[in-house]
């Protein structure tokens, strides 16, 4: 069975691999293209970021609403920091120019320190958010997010038990916060800062109109899904852009109403969503089970590793339903991920 690369990814509705050195034209053995580290990486990638733009109706509204409120949060603790120390806390794009400004003494000279804590307990947060959750994963439920949205929030009651004299705390907060949702999203999601958000609700526009301008809606079922993916994509960074405006401007006038106390809205949605979290994680403990098993045996299959004979064959089945959305493209899935299992075209996913 041969492939050309760019087929192979679009079975999976992803962009081709542009960096993958060979002869477009010519057709290359999967075994052979999946020999190269840097393609099975991408590919497992894009189709991580694929679930997450393709989910059921379910789990599509929890993370569009998971963005939300945490945008939302991200938003009102950066305009309270910013109000309070004149700092920004939640991304570190302006605080790493204004470390390079401060040395040249062209702001705030001699005030150098506090922007380089920023930064560092920005990424200490990150840090702490990879100790939790030691691998990316593509489900609700499926890693402890409840106990980092809990730490979350307690760093923004610490900040406001000590009168919002430690910026770095929220700045903690911030960067925990945003290793979460990108370790849950497969880096689609980013809630702390809008400048990846806006670059691709930009991009996936642009994608939109220019494949309208090309074909009008003359399209073949390959277009329509990279349609559909840029259109849900355009749909979910503009929702959390105009959240995070939404949450800066409730910042702005919970600190104007409510002083230090102001922190009480960030920090009350964020355990909010914690407890939500754990809830939905204890009623449907068996089913994310079975999903979690499935995804490891695909990312077992793409790396090259064995499955294992005790393979859950429904389970697996599932995920490639829900990468598929069912139909004919689920049967080019399921021979792709027998194809990198080495399996007979005749055999089960697990057989």
């Amino acid at each position: 069975f041969w492939l050309k690369s760019q087929e192979i990814l679009l079975v999976l509705n992803l962009q081709p691999l542009r960096s993958l050195t060979m002869d477009q034209s010519k057709p290359v053995p999967l075994a052979e293209a999946l020999t190269n580290t840097a393609v099975r990486n991408a590919v497992l990638e894009n189709v991580q970021r694929s679930v997450v733009l393709n989910l059921p109706t379910r789990e599509k509204v929890g993370m569009h609403l998971i963005g939300i409120v945490l945008s939302i949060c991200a938003g009102a603790a950066n305009a309270i920091a910013f109000t309070t120390f004149k700092y920004y806390v939640s991304h570190v794009s302006g605080s790493s120019t204004a470390i390079g400004l401060r040395m040249e003494g062209l702001q705030k000279p001699g005030d150098v320190l506090i922007v380089v804590e920023l930064v560092f307990y920005f990424i200490v947060g990150s840090v702490i958010a990879g100790l939790i959750i030691p691998s990316a994963t593509m489900k609700m439920g499926q890693a402890r997010y409840e106990l980092v949205l809990f730490l979350v929030a307690a760093m923004e009651l610490v900040c406001w038990m000590h009168n919002l004299r430690y910026p770095e705390m929220l700045a903690a907060a911030m960067g925990l916060q945003n290793a979460m949702i990108s370790s849950w999203s497969g880096n689609a999601v980013r809630t702390t800062h809008m400048t990846g958000t806006a670059t691709d609700m930009g991009s996936a526009l642009g994608r939109i109109c220019a494949r309208y301008c090309m074909k009008g809606f003359n399209y073949t079922d390959e277009d329509w899904d990279l349609h559909i993916v840029d259109r849900q994509k355009f749909v979910l960074m503009t929702c959390l852009l105009v959240s995070f405006i939404v949450g800066g401007d409730i910042g702005a006038r919970g600190y104007r109403s409510f002083g230090v106390h102001s922190l009480f809205i960030p920090a009350g949605l964020t355990i909010i969503l914690g407890i939500g979290h754990m809830l939905y994680s204890m009623m449907n403990r068996e089913e994310m089970a079975q999903e979690k098993k499935a995804e490891e045996i695909f990312a077992r299959q793409l790396s090259g590793q064995d499955a294992g004979e005790d393979a859950d064959d429904a389970a697996a089945e599932q995920f490639i339903r829900q990468i598929s959305g069912g139909g004919a493209k689920a049967d080019r899935v399921e021979q792709f991920v027998r194809q990198i299992s080495g399996k007979p075209a005749d055999a089960g996913i697990g057989g």
